[in-house]
């Protein structure tokens, strides 16, 4: 049995049209599935613990089936019991779609299933987590990556502008990333601050642009800002970028799309199991995308191969 949690809205509508071709795989197939439609944000997360709340040990595993994209897939993260029986599988059917990118799963949505169908291969992975107060402590698990400064601003941005229907309806989602992205570097701030590694290392920094935590290799629609990330090697890659001008930061997004702005000036990278930064003012924070808040205190860890996925 599969059970599918279906974004819609995914795509700026794309999701319907991509679950109906799937859907009708399905059938003609004759798999035995449930569907779960969500219908506002954050539904994903609820119907994800429902799904996986039984604490019966006769409890059969669940395979979910996640159709949408990175910000979908955070919220069943956010939702699914790590205790039960239960394994994920991903349809992508977002703008970004960093996951699949990362993960090297197919971005067809009829590749995708008929390799989930067919698959007996089960990959434990790493899931991050981001402590943070919002009026009281909070914690916010991520699959692909955690980011504060421009990177969130990025993100945010993405919500609340028209360009990504305009262009996601003439299949260039990737050039609203482009645009955002642009436009951001000239609104970007920075901060002073102090990064702590693993509870020893601490790091001083002078305007931070943007700090990002990785599971996986890429995000902001193929940033390979973690070139080297490791699913499963239970350590988060960290990209620091501090210190430079606007224009400095243009040319290292552009060399981060290759994974080459490791070496240049201005960019450092770590690996490490847990991080906390302090801020001398607010940056916004995200998870895979979803935004947090500002914040000026943060903490991240990884914790190691819990997330069965299907691959």
């Amino acid at each position: 049995m599969y059970y599918f949690i279906i974004n819609p809205h995914s795509r700026s509508g794309k999701g319907s049209e991509v679950w109906k071709q799937i859907r009708e795989r399905l059938e003609r197939d004759q798999v035995s599935y449930e569907a779960h439609m969500t219908e506002y944000p954050g539904h994903a997360t609820r119907l994800a613990a429902a799904l996986t709340s039984s604490r019966h040990p006769d409890e059969a595993p669940k395979v979910l089936v996640i159709l949408g994209g990175d910000g979908t897939l955070n919220e069943v993260l956010n939702g699914v019991s790590m205790s039960a029986p239960v394994t994920l599988g991903y349809i992508p059917s977002g703008s970004g779609n960093d996951f699949s990118r990362s993960m090297g799963l197919s971005r067809n949505s009829e590749k995708a299933l008929q390799c989930l169908l067919r698959s007996q291969r089960v990959r434990p992975i790493d899931y991050g987590i981001l402590s943070y107060t919002d009026g009281r402590p909070a914690h916010r698990r991520f699959l692909v990556s955690s980011g504060s400064g421009y990177d969130a601003e990025v993100c945010q941005n993405l919500f609340s502008t028209r360009l990504k229907k305009f262009f996601n309806r003439f299949h260039m989602g990737k050039l609203v990333y482009l645009v955002i992205g642009i436009k951001q570097i000239v609104l970007c701030k920075g901060s002073d601050g102090c990064l702590t590694l693993d509870g020893v290392k601490k790091v001083n920094l002078k305007q931070i642009r943007f700090i990002s935590s990785h599971i996986q290799k890429c995000e902001g629609g193929g940033f390979r800002f973690a070139a080297k990330a490791d699913p499963a090697d239970g350590y988060l890659d960290l990209c620091v970028v501090s210190g430079v001008s606007r224009l400095r930061l243009a040319v290292l997004l552009a060399a981060s799309l290759a994974g080459k702005h490791g070496r240049l000036k201005g960019v450092r990278t770590y690996s490490c199991r847990e991080a906390s930064l302090h801020t001398e003012r607010p940056l916004l924070v995200h998870v895979d995308g979803e935004i947090c808040g500002r914040q000026t205190d943060i903490s991240v860890r990884c914790v190691e191969q819990k997330v069965r996925f299907l691959v």
